[in-house]
């Protein structure tokens, strides 16, 4: 198990509005937005499809939250709110297994523009931890992966990344379930076996 999103009393969700972004930005996010849901709207009338209800439904949400956070920053009701997203600036990140040697055992925020790079070396942690207890133990690595799995804010519509999985497979020396070729018992004869 890897590096995964907590949620601590808010939502978890990522931004791609960092707290300089401006409210043209939004303003120029918002007009495509709705061009979209009407180019929806207009294939709509001749293909009644429930895709195309679902892909509306889900642009309409998009827009109501741009235009909340719009209207924030235009009514500047609290200064410090600059229509950042609220879902990316609570986001936490913590670890979910039970190794008590890698980072990120209590959560904690990462940069969004670090997020991949910061995960990926957390789950790097895993990998030379359970590489260290294979050789401990005696055993062979058959199988190792590292996995960074991202999302979609439903606020703003921007990806972003959720957290990382690390898959390692060991084998013992006496275990010959994974091997890929097999030797003859005469010296000097190699089978090879695929798989």
């Amino acid at each position: 198990m890897g590096l995964a999103i907590t949620n601590n009393g808010s939502d978890i969700h990522n931004s791609g509005y960092s707290s300089g972004s401006s409210q043209q930005t939004i303003e120029n996010d918002l007009t495509k937005l709705q061009k979209q849901r009407d180019d929806y709207k207009q294939q709509k009338s001749n293909d009644h499809s429930a895709d195309i209800d679902a892909k509306i439904s889900s642009l309409e949400k998009r827009i109501n939250n741009l235009q909340q956070r719009l209207d924030r920053l235009k009514s500047k009701e609290d200064e410090k709110d600059n229509g950042e997203c609220q879902t990316c600036k609570n986001r936490r990140y913590q670890d979910g297994s039970d190794d008590p040697g890698v980072s990120f055992k209590t959560a904690g925020k990462i940069n969004p523009a670090n997020a991949e790079a910061v995960v990926r070396g957390h789950e790097y942690e895993h990998v030379n931890r359970n590489q260290a207890k294979a050789a401990r133990e005696d055993k062979e690595i058959v199988y190792q992966s590292v996995t960074i799995k991202h999302g979609i804010c439903p606020e703003c519509g921007d990806s972003y990344v959720t957290g990382g999985q690390t898959t390692t497979v060991t084998k013992s020396a006496s275990d010959e379930r994974y091997s890929v070729g097999m030797k003859d018992t005469e010296s000097g004869k190699l089978l090879n076996v695929l798989v």
